[in-house]
């Protein structure tokens, strides 16, 4: 499995993704020559290695969701995957549950979920890091952050990391937003990790992604923290 071979989620069925005037987070103009959305996953390295295909997209059903799909998604991104939730869900982790429903095949590839909201450099390829690190079950990106917006991973004195944290700053290590995970397999049972410790696992009874690097932890898989540069977060 080399170069490429993951599954990308993109979960974007929070309340906020279409504002009260009707205006879509994803087409927000961020200075440049493309929208908030697709700037962002384009900058992605493995966006060049990636099929259009291998993109799922979690939204809330709505007609102005139900209009982007059409207009934009499937320009963009021919061929991918649209997944709409009747109602909004406990969390983005969640979301990230509906579109893995649709995603995950019998190949149990690499599973990426990405938020989509900050921009940043890395030359970070997911599959061929879970080749050469089989004890990985998981990478985080992250940069030096001290705001109480982000999640967090805190490391031990070898530099493992022992714990995640959503909006609690355990450490200098800020998430940026998007996450690997081994497998398929991986993500669910760290989803089911979340599910049964939830009283510790959640931020205002919410899931959010960040904390199932503990259910991976819980795993006996390790979680890699690599780092990225140029960080711009655009949602802010």
């Amino acid at each position: 499995m080399v170069g490429g071979g993951v599954n990308i989620i993109v979960p974007m069925a929070g309340p906020d993704f279409v504002s009260a005037d009707g205006e879509l987070k994803a087409l927000k103009d961020i200075g440049g020559t493309e929208p908030f959305l697709l700037a962002t996953l384009s900058q992605r390295p493995w966006a060049k290695l990636a099929a259009p295909t291998d993109y799922t997209f979690v939204l809330h059903d709505r007609e102005e969701t139900r209009a982007f799909a059409q207009n934009q998604l499937q320009s963009w991104f021919p061929g991918c995957r649209t997944t709409f939730v009747s109602h909004f869900t406990a969390g983005a982790a969640l979301s990230s549950l509906a579109g893995a429903a649709v995603q995950l095949g019998s190949d149990n590839r690499p599973l990426l979920i990405d938020l989509a909201d900050i921009l940043y450099t890395t030359e970070l390829d997911p599959a061929r890091h879970f080749d050469q690190n089989p004890d990985d079950g998981g990478i985080a990106l992250t940069f030096a952050s001290s705001n109480p917006m982000y999640s967090y991973l805190r490391r031990d004195e070898r530099g493992d990391v022992i714990e995640a944290a959503e909006k609690k700053v355990i450490s200098g290590e800020a998430s940026a937003g998007t996450y690997a995970f081994k497998s398929g397999s991986v993500f669910l049972r760290a989803i089911a990790h979340a599910l049964e410790n939830a009283p510790t696992q959640t931020y205002r009874d919410l899931f959010f992604v960040c904390p199932l690097f503990n259910g991976v932890i819980a795993q006996s898989l390790k979680v890699a923290a690599h780092g990225v540069t140029n960080v711009r977060d655009v949602k802010s």
